[in-house]
């Protein structure tokens, strides 16, 4: 689903099951997120366990990012959200960016539309912005204006995330 008819924050959040749908508001239109594979929530959990070792993780929470950003407003989620300290509270969404938000991309999603959500994500004001391609098993890291890709034995590490460390080729492992 894809609007045409640009949203404001707070039409969105307004619609009736933005959350059992899905959906997610990126400069201002509507689109419901990709059902996961398998793969897609192993790679998911992996990255949570990990994450929450060295700090506070969240699978899929759902950003609230209002006008006062550099592009319109936008509600996405991200499969996992990192933060070093100071989470949001268990009640609420993410109004300030985490230091760490990862995207798995999905069977058919758009590169196109990874593209602006790493947009909105840089813009919000997230450090490093990850991007895990299970068909390819790499990784994209945007971070510092560049964008790093990873792969086989390549360590993902980040100064946005310190003590985070695995070898793309052990995160896409299936055991």
């Amino acid at each position: 689903m894809t609007t045409r008819t640009r949203l404001s924050l707070e039409e969105f959040l307004a619609m009736p099951e933005i959350d059992e749908r899905r959906l997610e508001l990126i400069d201002g239109e509507v689109y419901e997120k990709v059902s996961p594979r398998w793969g897609h929530g192993r790679i998911a959990g992996r990255l949570f366990g990990l994450f929450d070792e060295i700090g506070f993780a969240g699978v899929e929470p759902r950003a609230v990012i209002g006008a006062g950003s550099d592009l319109g407003p936008s509600s996405p989620i991200p499969d996992v959200a990192f933060y070093r300290q100071d989470p949001p509270a268990d009640d609420e969404w993410m109004t300030r960016p985490p230091a760490v938000v990862v995207e798995i991309l999905s069977l058919g999603q758009s590169r196109a539309a990874m593209r602006a959500k790493i947009d909105t994500y840089v813009a919000f004001g997230v450090e490093s912005v990850w991007v895990v391609d299970p068909e390819r098993e790499s990784v994209d890291i945007y971070e510092r204006g560049a964008r790093r890709t990873l792969s086989g034995d390549d360590a993902i590490e980040s100064p946005a995330a310190p003590g985070f460390h695995v070898t793309v080729s052990k995160l896409f492992a299936r055991k």
